[in-house]
C-alpha cells in the first residue's frame, strides 16, 4: 500500500471511498458538518438511519451520487473524544482498511482534522495511522497457491489532513518504516518450523545488516561450547539443525560506549521435547521464535529510523525436540553463568537458552537489558491475550516500558517479583532448578530463574505468550503472528536516556 498526504481540498479527492472520523459526542464537529451540507446531508442521515453512535471502530458505509471522486463515504467511529488514544486510531483505521479490502476496495482517502480531547502529537497521530493501516494490510500468502481466492490489497491511502503537512509527513515516514518491520516479525513467525530453522533467523538478521551502522555475527556449535553456554546446547541436543546465537548490533551512537540490550527467545519450534506438549494446537508452537523475530526486527525499524543510541539484540537460536539425544528430566545441566540447574521438565526450555543469553549481554556493560519471550502458558492465564506480563529488577526501567507500551499500543502489565519467588526456584541437589516447587504464579517464577543470572544491570523480561499471536480474526489485524514488541522496542530506543 502506498500512503502519501495530500493539501488539496478534501472534496477534490479521488478515490473510491472516503473515510470520516466521527466521536460519540455531539453536535458533530463544524468540519464534518462542513462536509455534509456540500454532501447533500447523508451523513446526518446515516446517522440517523443507522443509529450510529461512533463508538470505538464502529463503522457506517454510505454510498454517494455522482459529483464527487468518490463514491462512497464510510463513517468510523473513534470513541469519547476524552479517551482518544494512539491504539484507538491504530485500531480504528486498521478496522476501515481491512473492511474496504474485503469490498475490493483499491484507493482510500482518510479526512484527518485536528483531533479534540486529549491533545495527541501531530507526529505520534500520523505514525499511528499509517501503522494501524499497513499491519492492517497485512496477510501471510507465501505458500498459497491459488491467488485470486485472495482479499484484494489497498493499493493507495491518502490522507487530507488540517495538520501542518511536512510535520504529519514525518510520522507517517516513521509508522511506514515501525509497520514494516512489524510486519516482518509476523513473517518470520507465521513461517512453518521446516523452513524457519535457526539458520532462517540468522539469513534475516544477515540480510538486516546490510542496513548502515549495523553488524551481524553468528556463534556457532563450537563457540559456544568455549563459552560454556551448556543451558543453550543442552536444549539443542535433540535437534538435527544446529542452534545458532545471533548478535545483530546497530551503532547510531558510534562514539559512545553506552548499550541498549535486546534479548529474544529463539525457538523456532518447540515440542516440549522428552516433555511431549499435546498435540493440539502444537502446530502453532512455531511461533515460539517470537521473542527472537521481534528484537530482529526492532533493530531493523530503528537502523531505519537513523536513531542517535546503540542497540545490541542477542537471539538464542534452536528447535526444542524429543530424540535420543535430547536432554531429560532429572539431568543436572551447566551454564554460562557457572551456576548449575535441574532439568524438572524439558518444556520449560525459554528460560535455558535465555541465561545464556542474558550472561553474554553483560559483556557490553549495558544501560538495561529487556528481554522478549513467548515464556509460559501461566502468563496467558494470568493476563490473557491482551496485554503482555512485565517484570524487572529496576523501578525506573519499569515504568519506561510501561510508557513505551502505552505510546507503541505494546500494552504491558507488571507483576510482583519478590524473593519468595525465587525461593522456589532453587533446587536440593544443584544451584536452580528450571521448573519451581510451588503452585501457581509460574509466569513470575519463570521471571525469577532469569534474575539468578542477572546480578550486574538493569533488566526487565516481557512475556509476551498471551499477545504474540492470535487464534482469532480481529477487525484491525488477521490471525497468526502479531509481532508484539516491536513497536515497544522502538518506542523504548527513542526515548532512550
Amino acid at each position: 500500500m502506498k500512503i502519501s498526504i495530500s493539501s488539496q481540498s478534501l472534496l477534490e479527492a479521488k478515490a473510491q471511498t472516503l473515510v470520516l472520523f466521527l466521536f460519540e459526542e455531539k453536535p458533530l464537529s463544524q468540519e464534518v458538518l462542513l462536509i455534509d451540507k456540500e454532501l447533500g446531508g447523508i451523513i446526518q442521515t446515516a446517522i440517523k438511519e443507522e443509529k450510529f453512535t461512533a463508538k470505538r471502530s464502529e463503522t457506517v458505509a454510505v454510498n454517494i451520487s455522482k459529483g464527487f471522486g468518490f463514491t462512497r463515504v464510510l463513517l468510523l467511529g473513534l470513541g469519547k473524544k476524552s479517551k482518544l488514544s494512539l491504539l484507538a486510531l491504530r485500531q480504528g483505521i486498521g478496522t476501515a482498511v481491512k473492511m474496504l479490502a474485503k469490498s475490493n476496495v483499491q484507493k482510500i482517502a482518510v479526512y484527518v482534522s485536528k483531533l479534540p480531547g486529549r491533545k495527541l502529537p501531530t507526529v505520534q497521530v500520523a505514525e499511528s495511522l499509517s501503522l494501524g493501516a499497513l499491519t492492517a494490510e497485512y496477510q501471510f500468502t507465501e505458500y498459497k497457491t491459488v491467488k485470486k481466492d485472495l482479499p484484494t490489497r489497498i493499493k493507495e491511502l491518502t490522507f487530507y489532513t488540517t495538520y501542518p503537512l511536512k510535520v504529519f509527513n514525518k510520522g507517517i515516514e516513521a509508522g511506514v518504516i515501525i509497520a514494516n518491520a512489524i510486519n516482518h516479525a509476523r513473517d518470520y513467525g507465521n513461517q512453518p518450523s521446516n523452513k524457519a530453522n535457526p539458520s532462517y533467523l540468522v539469513t534475516m538478521a544477515q540480510e538486516i545488516a546490510k542496513t548502515p551502522k549495523v553488524r551481524c555475527r553468528v556463534l556457532e556449535r563450537e563457540e559456544m561450547k568455549k563459552k560454556k553456554m551448556e543451558a543453550l546446547l543442552a536444549v539443542s541436543q535433540g535437534a538435527v539443525h544446529p542452534p545458532k546465537f545471533i548478535i545483530l548490533e546497530y551503532k547510531g551512537k558510534p562514539a559512545s560506549k553506552d548499550w541498549l540490550v535486546l534479548v529474544g527467545k529463539g525457538i523456532t519450534f518447540d515440542s516440549g521435547g522428552i516433555s511431549i506438549k499435546p498435540g493440539e494446537k502444537m502446530d502453532e508452537m512455531k511461533f515460539d521464535m517470537a521473542g527472537g523475530g521481534a528484537v530482529i526486527s526492532a533493530v531493523e525499524a530503528i537502523a531505519h529510523l537513523k536513531l542517535t543510541i546503540n542497540v545490541v539484540a542477542l537471539i538464542p537460536a534452536t528447535e526444542n525436540l524429543p530424540s535420543g539425544e535430547a536432554y531429560k528430566p532429572g539431568d543436572i545441566i551447566g551454564s554460562a553463568a557457572g551456576k548449575t540447574i535441574e532439568v524438572i521438565n524439558t518444556d520449560a526450555e525459554g528460560r535455558l537458552i535465555l541465561a545464556d543469553a542474558l550472561h553474554y549481554a553483560k559483556q557490553y556493560k549495558p544501560k538495561a537489558v529487556v528481554d522478549f519471550a513467548t515464556l509460559t502458558g501461566a502468563c496467558v492465564s494470568a493476563l490473557g491475550t491482551h496485554v503482555s506480563g512485565l517484570m524487572g529488577n529496576n523501578s525506573s526501567l519499569i515504568q519506561k516500558i510501561k510508557q513505551a507500551g502505552e505510546i507503541s499500543g505494546d500494552r504491558v502489565w507488571e507483576l510482583p517479583l519478590w524473593e519468595e519467588y525465587s525461593k522456589q526456584m532453587k533446587s536440593d541437589i544443584a544451584d536452580l532448578r528450571n521448573i519451581s516447587t510451588g503452585q501457581g504464579g509460574g509466569a513470575i517464577t519463570a521471571a525469577a530463574f532469569l534474575l539468578e543470572f542477572i546480578k550486574e544491570y538493569s533488566w526487565a523480561h516481557l512475556d509476551i505468550a498471551g499477545t504474540a499471536w492470535s487464534t482469532e480474526e480481529k477487525p484491525f489485524l488477521g490471525k497468526g503472528a502479531t509481532g508484539t514488541g516491536v513497536a515497544l522496542a522502538v518506542e523504548l530506543a527513542r526515548k532512550w536516556k
